[in-house]
């Protein structure tokens, strides 16, 4: 008779998984270590929600939950150095534009005093011109100057088109600037649902 309930206990016990006492939340002791509750994995580590207790184990949803919001966090000080650096840049260019509208100033001023001397250069040309073979070598100097002047306005006006591209930069830096600010915004709002989610997944599980 104790032989047989002997062996009836063996044989019952023997079905009983050796992991079947563990339960979520319980402590555990080798940091990483893995098994499965109920189906769910379970990591032995310190509960992200409650990181001053002692290692337990950890549903893998709570690690993922918290990885999620970790990395949204990270991002978000990365867009506010971003932010930083954007504004300082926008500071930058907005110091910039009064030298350069003086800039581009004095290059309309070239503009103008080169169009004066081309314009005479063209009367000379054609008055030359008119005069015959005996005045090929005058024509053909005057001609040489209208060329010139021709290429110092068209280069005048770029270098002032390119000072005034400074307010450009500008307006595409402040762009930038409010694009970032709403990427922020918008990062702020992932954070915090990503915090409800990691509070939900890392509850107590006892």
């Amino acid at each position: 008779m104790v032989v047989a309930a002997m062996a009836l206990l063996t044989t019952t016990t023997s079905f009983i998984p050796a992991q079947a006492a563990v339960k979520a939340g319980d402590r555990c002791s080798r940091e990483g270590a893995v098994t499965r509750i109920g189906g769910d994995r379970y990591v032995c580590t310190k509960n992200p929600r409650f990181p001053n207790e002692r290692r337990n184990w950890v549903w893998i949803g709570c690690i993922q939950a918290n990885t999620l919001y970790t990395d949204s966090v990270k991002r978000l000080e990365n867009l506010k150095t971003g932010l930083i650096a954007a504004k300082a840049k926008l500071d930058e260019l907005i110091a910039e534009l009064p030298a350069a509208e003086a800039k581009a100033k004095e290059f309309d001023a070239k503009i103008l005093s080169t169009q004066v001397k081309l314009d005479a250069a063209k009367a000379n040309y054609e008055e030359n011109r008119t005069k015959g073979a005996a005045y090929a070598r005058a024509t053909e100097q005057w001609n040489n100057a209208v060329k010139s002047y021709e290429r110092a306005i068209v280069s005048f006006k770029r270098a002032a088109d390119n000072w005034r591209a400074k307010s450009s930069e500008v307006s595409a830096q402040q762009q930038r600037l409010n694009l970032q600010s709403q990427t922020i915004a918008a990062s702020e709002v992932e954070i915090k649902s990503n915090l409800k989610g990691r509070n939900q997944a890392c509850q107590r599980r006892l």
